[in-house]
Parts: C-alpha cells; sequence; structure tokens
C-alpha cells in the first residue's frame, strides 16, 4: 500500500469533509473555489480518451489547485477547512508524479500540524497520522529504513486513533514489516512429536506453509511443494505446514497418503488456528518464504516456488 493508493481510497471521504467545513464557515468564497477545483480532480467533466490527455486534464487540475489553495490560506488561515484541503495535498504526492506538477516548495499545513490540531476533526486528524505512517513505510525496509521505529510510529497511531476506518492496511503493512525486518521466531512440537524452531534451520531456506485438508486451492499447491521438496531439500530447503485442520487422524491419514515429510503444527482448532489468528492472517493457501537469515521475504511464494528457492539457495 503506498501513497497514490491511499489518495484513492481516501479522495471521496476527504471532498465530503471539505464541503462539510465549507457550510460550517459560512461557504467562504477562496476555501469554496479550492473544494471546487478537488471536485474537479476527482470527478472531469469530461473523461479522456487517452493516458497524455488524462495527464494533461490532471496536470491542470493540480495546477488549479495549489494556486486556489495558497490564495485560500492568504484570505482565511483559520478557516476550518484548512485541515481537511492539507489532508488531501498530502496525498498527492504520486499522483503528482503522474502529471509532473511538483508540490510546492514549501508546505502550508503539514500532516504533523493536522494530527496535532484540536480544531480539525477527529476522523482528520485520524487520517493525517495514517498517512504519516504509511508513506513513511515505503523506505522503512530499504537500506538506512528504521524498522523498529516505525513499528513503533504505527503502533503509536493504532492506539492513538483506534476508530480509524482504515486501520486494517496499517496492520497488515505493520505485520509485513515485523515479518521482513527480523528473523522469524517459530517453535512448535508438531503433529508426529518434533521438535520445530524455525531460528535453528538459518543457514536454509524455509516454507512455512499456512494449509488445511479440507481447503482445495491448498491441496491444488500440494504437488508443486511436494515435487519442489524432493528436488531441492538435499540442497537446503525446509518445509514447516501449518495445519488449520480439526481433526488429528485425518491429517495424519492425509500426509502419510501424500507422502508429505515436513513436520506439521496442528492444535485442532480449525480456522481458529492459534498461529493462523496470531499472525492475523485472514485466508489460506498462505506460504511465506524465509532466506537464509530467516527474515521472510515473500508471502506469496506460492507465485513461482521453484525459482524463487532456487534463487534464495544461491544466495
Amino acid at each position: 500500500m503506498n501513497a497514490l493508493r491511499l489518495f484513492c481510497i481516501g479522495v471521496t471521504t476527504l471532498v465530503l469533509a471539505v464541503s462539510s467545513s465549507l457550510r460550517a464557515a459560512d461557504g467562504d468564497a477562496e476555501w469554496k473555489k479550492v473544494n471546487d477545483v478537488m471536485e474537479s480532480i476527482k470527478n472531469p467533466k469530461e473523461n479522456p480518451q487517452t493516458s497524455d490527455a488524462a495527464r494533461l486534464v490532471l496536470k491542470q487540475g493540480l495546477t488549479e489547485f495549489d494556486a486556489a489553495y495558497a490564495a485560500a490560506m492568504k484570505a482565511a488561515p483559520t478557516n476550518p477547512a484548512r485541515w481537511d484541503v492539507a489532508l488531501f495535498a498530502a496525498m498527492l504526492g504520486r499522483v503528482r508524479e503522474l502529471a509532473g506538477v511538483p508540490a510546492p516548495e514549501k508546505e502550508a499545513i503539514s500532516l504533523d500540524e493536522i494530527v496535532r490540531a484540536t480544531d480539525a476533526k477527529p476522523e482528520t486528524r485520524s487520517q493525517a497520522s495514517l498517512t504519516q505512517v504509511m508513506i513513511a513505510s515505503d523506505t522503512v525496509l530499504a537500506p538506512g529504513g528504521d524498522p523498529a521505529a516505525w513499528i513503533a510510529r504505527a503502533e503509536k497511531h493504532l492506539k492513538d486513533f483506534p476508530e480509524e476506518k482504515l486501520n486494517k492496511i496499517v496492520e497488515g503493512k505493520l505485520q509485513e514489516i515485523s515479518l521482513r525486518s527480523q528473523p522469524l521466531d517459530l517453535k512448535f512440537t508438531a503433529l508426529d512429536g518434533r521438535a520445530v524452531d524455525v531460528a535453528k534451520l538459518q543457514g536454509k531456506v524455509v516454507l512455512i506453509d499456512f494449509w488445511a485438508t479440507w481447503c482445495g486451492p491448498c491441496v491444488e499447491e500440494l504437488p508443486t511443494v511436494l515435487k519442489t521438496y524432493k528436488e531441492l531439500h538435499a540442497k537446503g530447503f525446509e518445509v514447516v505446514g501449518i495445519s488449520l485442520d480439526g481433526d488429528k487422524a485425518e491429517l495424519e491419514a492425509f500426509v502419510k497418503d501424500k507422502g508429505v515429510e515436513w513436520p506439521q503444527y496442528f492444535d485442532g482448532k480449525g480456522p481458529e488456528n492459534e498461529m493462523f489468528i496470531k499472525y492475523k492472517l485472514e485466508s489460506i493457501p498462505t506460504m511465506w518464504l524465509l532466506n537464509k537469515k530467516g527474515v521472510v521475504v515473500s508471502v506469496t511464494a506460492f507465485e513461482g516456488l521453484e525459482e524463487q528457492v532456487k534463487k534464495l539457495l544461491a544466495e
């Protein structure tokens, strides 16, 4: 999830919020003009027929928006609509790139100011905080990034704004960055009694397979996993199963029949499987691929599994 997607998700809410603020301010002319331009960006009067035409329309809209916003801030800098417009402006980063319209050298109002504003609507402050967190997430895993600091920031947002409708986006990114920034800590006693500690598998490439015998797509993926395991196990490829089955005997019979040799986590709770809940997963099959350092590098490992494993083994 990036700033452009957040812009697409939030623009309708923001336009409506600005309209509400304008009514509360008796329809101040300068801020109404800003709202009109925002509406024209969201809903052009004519749908462009080519990408170049669309880029031109967007460029014109953004140029008009910047001018109207600057004029409104000069004419009525305390108008309550300013917070919603500032939030809209903060979401335009990737859109500006597409249109080739750089942002003003100095932003009129920062996201941090919106979050701290006592006269901004709670939902505006909440969305500003969320936007801060998501924009920061774009580079947190790059060289020089600080995953621990970002995680603390994301957790603070969730604590401060628990009612934010888009918090699932933050929770998902929090899960991803937590997984991708440190070795996976996963220990259990397997279905067959084996002690499993993923930390002790560092130096190998490991697939964590969340699945169930009653899951059709999971069973369809099994031949690929079996084939990859048989071909690459000797070279350092391991598989760890997390079964969402509820019947132990059925699971044992299934893995024996299919020749599944890798250990299985089983707690008999079916879809309420503790590992599944712990990692806030929503569906199966879910496959994570860990590199030799024990860090999750892919959460969609079923897409070209063998190729991904070979590449990681070669590192």
